[in-house]
C-alpha cells in the first residue's frame, strides 16, 4: 500500500524543473555574439545560462549551429538589387560579403571550413544566378561567376583576419611581419606586390574581383 500510495503521489504531482524556455532563434545569437571560429557548445551554453546538453535537443553537433548562424546571418542581410547590370551587382554582391564578416567574427572561416549549404544560401544564389542568366551567362557561367565571388572574397577575409596573429609560440613576429620578411626578400617581385596597402584592410580583394569580371565580361560578350 506505501509503495502504491508513493507511486500515486508520483503520477498526480505536479513537474519539477525549469520549464523549456530555449528557442533555436536564442542559441544562434548566442552564438553569433562571439567568434564563430572558437565556438563550442559550451561556451554558447554559458553564454545562455544553461547547461550545454541542453543545446543537443536543438542542434546534432556544433556543425549544425554554425551552418544555421551562416543561413541566419543571410537572411537578416540586405543583398544588392539584382534588377541592375550584371558587373554592378556582382561588386556590391562581394562588399556585402566582406562587411557580413567584419560584422560575424569567424563567418568567413566557417564558410570555409563547415560542410553543408543552408538553405538561405541557396535562396541567394538562386536569384543571383537568376538574373545573370537573363543577362545572358550561361547556367555554368552563371554559377562559376557567383562561386568565385564567395570563394575568393571568404578566403581573403580570412587571411586578412590572420595577419595579426602571432605566427607561433617560438615567433613572436605576426604573420604580417613574416609575409613581408619573406616577400620582399624578392627584389624581381617587390615592385610588383605594392606598397604597404597589400597587407592591409582588404588586400588584393578588389584588384582580383576586378580581373575576374573583365573577363567575365569578354567571355560573355565574346
Amino acid at each position: 500500500m506505501a509503495v502504491g500510495g508513493k507511486l500515486s503521489r508520483m503520477q498526480t504531482g505536479k513537474k519539477t524543473g525549469r520549464p523549456p524556455t530555449l528557442s533555436t532563434t536564442d542559441i544562434v545569437e548566442a552564438a553569433l555574439a562571439g567568434d564563430l571560429s572558437e565556438l563550442t557548445m559550451p561556451s554558447v551554453a554559458k553564454r545562455l545560462g544553461v547547461s550545454h546538453s541542453a543545446l543537443y535537443r536543438y542542434f546534432a553537433d556544433r556543425e549544425a549551429l554554425l551552418r544555421a548562424c551562416s543561413d541566419h546571418v543571410v537572411r537578416q542581410t540586405v543583398w544588392p538589387d539584382t534588377n541592375r547590370p550584371w558587373r554592378e551587382f556582382l561588386k556590391d554582391f562581394c562588399d556585402v560579403l566582406w562587411s557580413s564578416f567584419e560584422r560575424y567574427p569567424g563567418l568567413a572561416q566557417v564558410g570555409l571550413a563547415v560542410p553543408g549549404t543552408p538553405p538561405a544560401i541557396i535562396e541567394i544564389v538562386e536569384k543571383l544566378v537568376g538574373s545573370l542568366t537573363a543577362q545572358g551567362f550561361t547556367p555554368h557561367d552563371a554559377i562559376l561567376a557567383v562561386d568565385f565571388i564567395s570563394e575568393v572574397t571568404m578566403t581573403q577575409f580570412a587571411m586578412m583576419a590572420a595577419m595579426d596573429k602571432t605566427v607561433s609560440s617560438a615567433d613572436s613576429r605576426s604573420a604580417r611581419q613574416a609575409y613581408q620578411e619573406s616577400w620582399n626578400a624578392s627584389e624581381s617581385l617587390i615592385e610588383g606586390i605594392g606598397d604597404e596597402s597589400t597587407w592591409h584592410g582588404r588586400g588584393w580583394l578588389d584588384e582580383k574581383i576586378t580581373i575576374m569580371l573583365d573577363g567575365l565580361e569578354k567571355r560573355v560578350i565574346g
